[in-house]
């Protein structure tokens, strides 16, 4: 016990001191170095663990089996310097301004979100952990200067949990653990308030539903869509995709929410429609999503293969 104590005790000191010389380095690099500090510390992050490596090589191999191994190992190194990107990006947020997040952050169509939340039913903006994931919800609050309640799951490392909750509200932003989420968001949209969601990891099997993500099944929070059909909220999605100057595009989208009073079960068309979208756009960019999780870690029941 005393081992493991002192070592837990080495590693969060270690991950004290390394996230505080990175972010000190990263709140002075312009836009186009903090991109190249992002895919060093990305490629550091991925020697740290074969395990992890090995889990986002054979989730891209799952997904993608046409591919090569040479395309699959290109892929999952993108997608490690997308970690580190994001994290050098967000423990820049101290140092920016209004105008810097929109010198990172463009939007085509921010406007959507308060056409969505002038109908009075609540909003749910559901995004997944691709590209900065942190950059989009950040800009999608103070772009629209409608503060927006996100749904966030505590970090492992209670230090590294208090410094990103703490910039995740720097403008003016609010959390929710997810842990607390099912009365506070029935809340937020009877006070009309807009809520964020990162649906794309892996859910409890054993009381949110399956649906197919890249061919396999997967199992997937049912919250949104329940919420959304039982209160009749809109749901916009949309993505921060990194582009060719290291900055963002991102471009809003309603969910199509036509024909669920004609569908047997709802609630799971709705869910098949919005992992779609996440995996319609992951398709574009198979880079900048996350493949270090274990998406597919649960077995569906049989009824599953039943339906």
């Amino acid at each position: 016990m005393f081992l493991t104590n002192s070592v837990k005790k080495l590693i969060n000191a270690a991950s004290r001191t390394a996230i505080s010389l990175i972010g000190n380095i990263s709140k002075i690099l312009s836009i186009s170095n903090r991109y190249y500090l992002g895919v060093f510390v990305g490629n550091i992050i991925r020697l740290l663990s074969k395990k992890r490596a090995d889990v986002t090589y054979n989730n891209i191999k799952m997904a993608f089996p046409e591919l090569s191994n040479k395309e699959i190992t290109k892929i999952a190194k993108q997608a490690y310097h997308n970690l580190g990107i994001t994290l050098v990006e967000l423990l820049a947020f101290p140092k920016l301004s209004i105008e810097d997040y929109h010198k990172y952050v463009h939007y085509e169509n921010i406007e959507l979100i308060n056409e969505a939340l002038s109908r009075n039913k609540g909003l749910i903006l559901l995004s997944g952990h691709f590209g900065n994931w942190e950059l989009l919800a950040t800009t999608a609050g103070s772009f629209s200067n409608i503060p927006i309640k996100v749904v966030v799951k505590a970090q492992s490392n209670s230090y590294f949990d208090r410094i990103i909750n703490n910039y995740r509200t720097m403008m003016g932003n609010k959390l929710i653990p997810m842990d607390k989420a099912a009365r506070e968001l029935i809340y937020c949209i009877k006070k009309n308030e807009p809520f964020a969601l990162l649906v794309d990891q892996s859910a409890d099997s054993s009381k949110d539903i399956f649906v197919d993500f890249f061919g396999r099944p997967a199992a997937t929070y049912e919250a949104p869509a329940q919420l959304s059909y039982k209160y009749d909220v809109p749901i916009l999605y949309g993505f921060a995709v990194r582009n060719a100057k290291h900055t963002y595009n991102v471009k809003l989208y309603e969910l199509d929410r036509s024909g669920l009073d004609k569908c047997t079960d709802p609630i799971r068309e709705l869910t098949i429609r919005h992992v779609k979208a996440l995996e319609d756009i992951i398709k574009q960019y198979p880079g900048q999503w996350s493949w270090q999780h274990k998406r597919w870690k649960h077995t569906p029941p049989k009824e599953y293969y039943e339906n």
